[in-house]
């Protein structure tokens, strides 16, 4: 990353005083990282990183016409100075467009409303499943209508993506964008049900063959906060279609996550978690499961009480169906800070 890089933002801060923005937050968030890995009771790796640095502009223009732009700078060996650029949101919001009651319409990178990806707040230091086994992203190309049942009884969103992820753009993109149903009901405080739908048929240019014709997500999603616990559960699957000289094969790929969060003390989150997956029901001994324990240690809070600065503590361990295959074990430990003000 070079000058250029670094003073785009500044820059844009300026251009959006300049186009007439009525005020815009300007806040960052870093996540600094340990990491210890091990396997065969041999050292894998042990290292120190800036594992995500967000740069967010939130430009307020009216009252219904807002907007997000999120850089996403990453710790990676890809580059010669250890560390990349990605754009992470870059959206216009237009709320109440529609005559339907707290609605919103957006269009360009916005969240990916699929599964528990688009609200996933990092309560471990793993990604949500869907994220972590690169069945969906969790951002993307796109138009988004969303908004919110009257009365507290849920939400919904409707979305037209590209389906690759907002890390692939131009010539790694399909021909057909895919639609997103997402739809979460709250029948009673502190229950939450839901689930979400994803399909493409895929296409192709000149340039690229995707390795799947077909796809079609599915995620199942419960949630129930009552008290000290806070327990989410996801059923997650993916089938992929492929035609291969003139025969079309399917393949299935399925998995959960059960994740309990108790608040027994205030500073203090315990986080346990439990992940599986398969990525080919049709073949033996390939599935693995994921083990994580840990807890939050949350220091400073903001004026809503949600914390700027907090100590994340994992123990991790994948386990393979396949007993040839050697669990792996990560310990990760983290601080994550966040800052901002508003420029008027």
């Amino acid at each position: 990353m070079g000058k250029k890089a670094i003073g785009f933002p500044i820059f844009l801060v300026f251009s959006l005083n300049i186009i007439g923005a009525a005020e815009t937050k300007l806040s960052m968030e870093l996540w600094n990282r340990y990491t210890l890995e091990r396997k065969d009771d041999k050292t894998e790796k042990n290292a120190f990183s800036v594992e995500r640095g967000y740069f967010r502009l939130d430009p307020t223009f009216t009252d219904n016409i807002k907007g997000r732009f999120t850089l996403d700078f990453f710790s990676s060996d890809k580059y010669s100075d250890g560390a990349g650029l990605k754009l992470k949101y870059a959206y216009v919001e237009f709320n109440n467009v529609i005559p339907i009651p707290e609605s919103r319409l957006s269009c360009g990178i916005d969240k990916n409303y699929f599964g528990t990806v688009y609200d996933w707040e990092y309560v471990t230091i793993e990604k949500a499943l869907e994220d972590k086994e690169k069945v969906a992203a969790s951002a993307d190309y796109g138009v988004f209508f969303t908004g919110f049942i009257p009365q507290g009884f849920g939400e919904y969103a409707i979305s037209l993506i590209n389906g690759e992820g907002y890390s692939k753009a131009g010539s790694k993109v399909n021909i057909n964008p895919s639609p997103v149903i997402n739809l979460r009901l709250i029948p009673l405080p502190g229950i939450t049900i839901g689930g979400s739908l994803l399909y493409e048929k895929a296409g192709f240019i000149d340039t690229i063959k995707t390795e799947y014709d077909k796809r079609m997500l599915y995620a199942g999603v419960a949630r129930f906060a009552f008290g000290p616990l806070d327990a989410w559960f996801e059923y997650l699957s993916q089938q992929l279609g492929v035609t291969t000289r003139g025969e079309y094969k399917e393949t299935m790929s399925q998995g959960l996550m059960i994740m309990p969060v108790l608040r027994l003390v205030k500073p203090l989150d315990f986080v346990l978690r439990y992940d599986q997956w398969d990525p080919n029901t049709s073949k033996e001994k390939d599935a693995y499961s994921t083990l994580i324990g840990g807890f939050n240690w949350n220091i400073l809070h903001d004026s809503q009480g949600l914390p700027t600065l907090f100590i994340q503590t994992n123990w991790q361990r994948k386990m393979y169906e396949d007993s040839e295959k050697s669990a792996v074990d990560l310990i990760m430990v983290q601080l994550r800070w966040k800052f901002g003000n508003t420029l008027q």
